[in-house]
C-alpha cells in the first residue's frame, strides 16, 4: 500500500529537494568559476545559495509549527502525555 502524503508534508519534502539540487548545482558553478578564474560571479553564487537556505528555513518553521499545534490536544503534548516530557 502506498503512503500518502499530506500536503504540507509535500512541500516540505518538495522544498528540501529544490534546495538540495539548487545547492549543488550553484556549488559547482562555483567550482567552475574558480577553475576558469573567473572569481567575480562568487559573492552572486553565494547569495543565491543564502537565499535558497532561508526559504528553506521559512517552510520548515511553518511546518514543524503546524505539525507542533496537531500534536497538541487541550494544552498538553503528545509526548508529554506518554511521559516522554521530562526535565532535567
Amino acid at each position: 500500500m502506498k503512503k500518502k502524503y499530506t500536503v504540507s508534508k509535500a512541500i516540505a519534502l518538495g522544498i528540501l529537494t529544490v534546495d538540495a539540487s539548487c545547492t549543488y548545482i550553484v556549488l559547482y558553478f562555483c567550482y567552475m568559476s574558480i577553475c576558469r578564474q573567473f572569481a567575480g560571479t562568487l559573492p552572486y553564487l553565494t547569495t543565491l545559495i543564502g537565499a535558497l537556505q532561508a526559504s528553506t528555513a521559512v517552510v520548515l518553521t511553518a511546518y514543524f509549527g503546524k505539525s507542533r499545534a496537531e500534536n497538541t490536544r487541550g494544552g498538553i503534548t503528545y509526548d508529554a502525555a506518554l511521559g516522554g516530557d521530562e526535565t532535567c
